[in-house]
């Protein structure tokens, strides 16, 4: 090929290209007139859209941002007012409209992804601009050519005001269409009996549209709340608040033109000496100068001066004020590109942009009593009170359902985009079209969110079961696992408490069991995995490969759920043993290698939680050893019971305390052995639960007063807590509590009671020696939760 074909092929590659570009998104600067008035549009907002919600402070902000732009129209001949971008879907084949009656759509519906309450602000604007300057110029003489002149110009401006709000149809007995619209809600229809405009928005811009056209031309508009059972079920404070503001709206405009401004805050007009001065802004308004006779009369107080103050600003907001319009062919596009311009607006949520979509499913006119609806109020009640905080705070909540929603329904890894999101929401609703299928979907996200705000928000929504010290078990590793920021377990501890939750009653008992059983094997396994490596070492990706793991029984339920039923689970013991496999591949399943490598676990570095559930399950049934001053010996069953939710929230073990300092306290006090490894001070067999002390520099005492405070907190009689805070004050030692609480607390503490006994130095050997006895103790504790055979 010779070169210039080269460079002729080149160029046609880049064109089509750029061709198919242009017919993915299309941008473009339009006026307010020329969005708004543009002939056979509709404007339609899908039902994932928040209803109109903007307060005071932003319409304000906006008014005063058009009139700051009026203002210096008067220097600047080329001054606009830019109010951001509109992000729609131009939707030639009606596929977001619903209801629809076809023939009646506009031809032109452009879908609002982002801006809706801007655009909602600007025709509540042009229809409070329509009033003020109709009503007003009504009112007038018209016996001079100033009034006349001023008469015939608020015609003018009104009528493309009009067009704004409405779209006139040219023939059916509801030939005039509100411009705007939200689905479900308002049906655009010629015809009496199909038309039918009940939001907000469409009954406000119906009703306005009606009193526009009426004949009563000075009389004003008085807007009529809808009636409670004409609202479909929406909240009758929506229709309220919309009202509000145009109320605020009207009244700030009235205060700008009457001589009203008091505040900094007001929004300010040109006076209309101004106004007649500058033939800038009457070429750029009016593409000419007033007549000397209007010039004139706008020094005076007049009727005619606020009237054309309104109508200067009513061109300027028409054709000064601008929006950039993005369009694109498919919804998802439109969002991609709204997360790219998006800074500082309040982006969807999947789940808000999927709503309609299961509406579709089920119908609409079956929606509201149906299963689906059910279980998508579950996620809405969930989501608002989660994340009504901020919307970045919904989005991170929205994620926290959906990640493990994917894990539990067919093993997806999915990411926190939005956009993933979204097409995996779609794809994984669609990819059966049985409405069964569906629901069952919506319940698997539905049981998900159940799950968060069940057992795993407090232990004491942890099912109920014969069984108490499972309930206990299965509650602190709960427990652990939330604080522990462990949410990787979350998809698959659903699909066992869903099993539960949805149980026939001959069989509750059961999978509430099974449930507990799964929770206690994931807390043992988060422990065991841990606390030998340390850091996360992978362990997320142990459940990932469990969650698409396929048993060598063909007929035993996956542990992703795929398309069986909510109630199928794999049983507890085949968790048990792809657990126990996974640390058998990594040489830690039996009690020797597992102590090995965990006693030299920095483990306070790695978590504070895994810390805590360690050293609870050390202290479980444990006393001092009489035989090795300052290490503890498991006792009989039933001697001490740590290992329970209450005592993971117990005061007595609210600090995570290090026995030698983290660092070397100036003063000396310590073998210097100690500090060689830096590690060392980070291990187990330094570190012990107390309860809070007063003052946080005992911390860095001598082992002499370190123990002293010991000795004082595992006092085992009142006389003897006594005598000992009295020994620790003297050492200016302020530990918080008084005898009585320091007796009943000591009993749970067996680490700190055999730490107090140690008459020797505190040393790096010590230190040794006390991790593999406490990672021995809480290996003996928690392996039998993972059905390891003692």
């Amino acid at each position: 090929m010779s070169d210039d074909s080269a460079t002729r092929a080149g160029r046609q590659r880049r064109e089509v290209g750029d061709m198919e570009t242009r017919e993915i998104f299309d941008a473009a600067p339009l006026s307010v007139s020329q969005f708004l008035s543009e002939p056979s549009q509709g404007l339609y907002i899908p039902p994932y859209q928040r209803a109109y919600s903007w307060e005071l402070p932003k319409i304000r902000r906006l008014l005063s941002d058009v009139a700051h732009g009026l203002d210096q129209l008067a220097e600047f001949e080329d001054s606009i007012c830019f109010l951001g971008t509109v992000i729609a879907l131009r939707d030639i084949n009606y596929t977001t409209v619903e209801p629809k009656y076809r023939s009646q759509v506009p031809s032109k519906v452009m879908t609002i992804i982002d801006g809706q309450q801007r655009m909602t602000t600007l025709l509540l604007l042009t229809t409070v601009l329509h009033e003020e300057i109709r009503v007003r110029a009504e009112k007038l003489a018209r016996n001079d050519e100033p009034s006349v002149w001023c008469y015939n110009q608020a015609l003018d401006v009104t009528g493309r005001l009009a067009n704004c709000f409405e779209e006139d149809m040219r023939y059916g007995e509801h030939r005039y269409y509100p411009r705007m619209i939200r689905s479900y809600y308002d049906v655009w229809s010629r015809n009496k009996g199909e038309a039918r405009y009940r939001s907000p928005v469409g009954y406000y811009l119906e009703s306005y549209g009606a009193y526009a056209r009426g004949e009563e031309l000075a009389k004003p508009y008085k807007h009529l709340l809808v009636e409670p059972e004409k609202t479909d079920g929406l909240d009758v404070e929506a229709y309220r608040h919309l009202d509000r503001m145009r109320d605020q709206m009207r009244s700030m405009l009235r205060k700008a033109v009457n001589g009203g401004v008091k505040r900094e805050e007001d929004v300010l007009l040109p006076l209309g000496s101004d106004i007649a001065q500058s033939r800038n802004l009457q070429f750029a308004l009016f593409n000419s100068e007033f007549p000397e006779s209007i010039v004139e009369r706008l020094g005076e107080e007049a009727k005619e001066v606020p009237l054309t103050r309104l109508i200067v600003f009513a061109n300027y907001l028409l054709h000064r004020v601008t929006v950039a319009v993005v369009t694109a062919k498919r919804e998802d596009y439109g969002f991609d590109m709204f997360e790219a311009l998006n800074t500082t607006g309040q982006p969807l949520t999947a789940i808000e942009t999927f709503k309609p979509r299961a509406i579709q499913a089920e119908g609409l006119d079956e929606w509201q009593e149906s299963e689906s609806k059910t279980h998508f109020d579950v996620v809405e009640a969930y989501l608002d009170r989660e994340g009504s905080t901020s919307a970045d705070k919904r989005q991170a909540v929205t994620s926290s359902v959906l990640l493990p929603f994917a894990m539990f329904q067919d093993g997806t890894k999915l990411t926190k985009r939005l956009n993933d999101q979204r097409r995996y929401l779609r794809g994984v609703f669609d990819k059966d079209t049985d409405v069964e299928a569906r629901r069952k979907v919506l319940s698997g996200l539905a049981q998900v969110a159940r799950f968060y705000e069940g057992p795993w928000a407090s232990p004491s929504k942890v099912p109920a079961c014969e069984d108490a010290s499972l309930r206990q078990q299965a509650g602190i590793s709960l427990a652990a696992l939330r604080e522990g920021g462990h949410d990787i377990v979350v998809g698959l501890l659903t699909r066992y408490y869903a099993a539960h939750r949805l149980a026939h009653p001959e069989t509750v008992e059961m999978a509430a069991r099974q449930f507990l059983i799964a929770a206690q094997s994931c807390g043992a396994f988060y422990a065991l995995w841990r606390g030998a490596f340390g850091g996360t070492a992978g362990i997320d990706g142990v459940y990932r490969s469990l969650m698409n793991h396929e048993s060598s029984d063909e007929s035993a339920p996956r542990f992703a759920r795929l398309s069986s039923d909510l109630t199928e689970v794999p049983s507890v013991e085949s968790l048990q043993s792809y657990l126990r496999e996974r640390l058998q591949e990594q040489g830690i399943h039996d009690k020797e290698q597992w102590v090995a490598r965990a006693s030299l676990t920095p483990v306070y570095q790695s978590s504070k939680p895994l810390t805590r559930l360690l050293l609870l399950a050390a202290s479980h049934n444990s006393t001092p050893d009489n035989s090795d001053s300052g290490l503890v010996v498991r006792g009989k069953s039933g001697l001490l019971e740590t290992l329970d939710p209450e005592r993971w929230g117990d005061a007595a073990f609210a600090t995570i305390e290090h026995v030698a300092p983290q660092k070397p306290p100036v003063s000396g006090g310590w073998k210097k052995d100690l500090y060689d490894d830096p590690e060392l001070i980070e291990r187990i067999g330094n570190l012990t639960l107390l309860p809070a002390v007063e003052n946080a520099s005992a911390s860095n005492r001598s082992w002499h007063l370190k123990r002293l405070m010991f000795q004082a907190l595992s006092a085992a009689t009142v006389e003897e807590a006594e005598k000992m805070l009295a020994d620790a004050e003297a050492e200016e030692l302020r530990l918080g509590s008084g005898a009585q609480q320091i007796v009943k607390q000591s009993r749970y503490l067996p680490l700190v009671a055999a730490v107090a006994q140690r008459d020797d130095e505190w040393t790096a050997d010590f230190v040794a020696e006390r991790s593999k006895r406490l990672c021995s103790l809480a290996w003996d504790a928690l392996t039998p939760w993972l059905g390891f055979e003692q």
